[in-house]
């Protein structure tokens, strides 16, 4: 996927005690032409490791472009977000189990 304008970010919680059911590390891919989150791995303290994509939130015929309902430069303006390569994000992505946010039926 890499050969689109797609970059790879990671985060961590903002606060030194993470709150129980919150992830440590948040993971994000970007379309930065259409600023767009496309695909997300949440990693825990306890070590569970879950994903969602914008093709999952559209599995069901929802229209879904981004995972954030913002713009991504707005709403990610403040994080603290560090640059990953494709290919630490592809890894963490495919052993996470699916979990989506949005339209869950």
């Amino acid at each position: 996927m890499s050969e689109n304008s797609y970059t790879y970010f990671r985060g961590r919680w903002p606060d030194d005690i993470v709150p129980e059911g919150e992830p440590l590390w948040l993971l994000y891919e970007v379309d930065e032409a259409a600023d767009n989150v496309l695909r997300s791995v949440e990693i825990f303290p306890n070590g569970q490791v879950t994903r969602n994509s914008v093709g999952l939130e559209q599995r069901n015929g929802d229209h879904c472009p981004s995972l954030i309902d913002v713009s991504r430069r707005e709403g990610m303006a403040e994080a603290k977000l560090e640059k990953i390569s494709a290919d630490m994000f592809e890894e963490l992505y495919q052993i996470g189990a699916d979990t989506p946010f949005w339209f869950v039926r």
